[in-house]
């Protein structure tokens, strides 16, 4: 069971994270959706101590971490346990596919270079990459960027998978690829934390979602009961827009 307790965030005055609590069930996708600005990123950032929150506990397994408190020897046995895909893709210009993938094995997992490199294959063939795995990332699309990116995470094989928005950097034709990419990952049964602004795939892939605003979570439940019958005003709002958009299957 993986949970959040009490998690706040203040950047100065500006309070982005106000008192959040949820928990994760393991090998469920769990959503994070919000206007821009809600706090959904500074969330994810959190969790993976690039951003560090003001208080906060968080609960990973028999693994319990004060956020305020931990040590630079905490953060690292918590990394060693997640992995997070990023808008930006962030891979190593200077290493091919494999080489990005097998990075993390060897130099957070310890794993010998030999069994790395078959590790890696495999997660590229998983995303359908295994035929560019020399290529480096100024040679592939941002889609397949993206993808690398992803099966770098999986490698790692992690408790928590953390995806922040993963396809807001791509083009439109390329949204696709990723989305099944990380709807496959969903049925093997990784545990996933997602944000996303794409509300036609959280409605499909998602098992529980968080709707957050100004900060706070005020509504969360399973996918069906937020899109179909949410019960904030605010959540009614912000997801009108969409049901436009997708037609009358999301129309409550």
């Amino acid at each position: 069971m993986i949970t959040i307790e009490h998690l706040s965030k203040n950047f100065q005055e500006n309070q982005v994270l106000d008192d959040i609590s949820f928990t994760i069930i393991p090998g469920q996708v769990t959503a994070l959706i919000g206007s821009s600005g809600a706090g959904k990123s500074t969330l994810l950032r959190s969790i993976n101590f690039l951003e560090r929150g003001d208080s906060g506990i968080l609960t990973l397994d028999d693994f319990r971490l004060d956020i305020a408190k931990a040590k630079k020897r905490d953060i690292l046995a918590l990394r060693q346990q997640t992995a997070m895909v990023f808008q930006q893709f962030n891979l190593f210009q200077r290493m091919t596919a494999l080489e990005n993938v097998m990075e993390g094995l060897i130099s957070v997992k310890g794993i010998s270079k030999a069994e790395a490199k078959i590790l890696a294959q495999k997660q590229l063939e998983n995303v359908g990459l295994l035929e560019r795995q020399d290529f480096y990332p100024k040679h592939l699309s941002g889609g397949q960027q993206q993808r690398v990116a992803i099966a770098r995470a999986l490698a790692m094989k992690p408790k928590l998978l953390l995806l922040d928005e993963p396809t807001s950097a791509l083009d439109p034709e390329l949204v696709g690829e990723v989305l099944d990419t990380i709807k496959k990952a969903s049925h093997e049964g990784y545990t996933m934390l997602l944000v996303s602004h794409e509300m036609s795939f959280v409605h499909k892939v998602a098992d529980q979602v968080l709707f957050l605003d100004q900060g706070k979570i005020i509504e969360s439940g399973n996918t069906y009961d937020v899109f179909e019958n949410p019960k904030q005003k605010r959540t009614k709002q912000f997801l009108s827009t969409y049901y436009k958009s997708y037609g009358p299957e999301y129309i409550i």
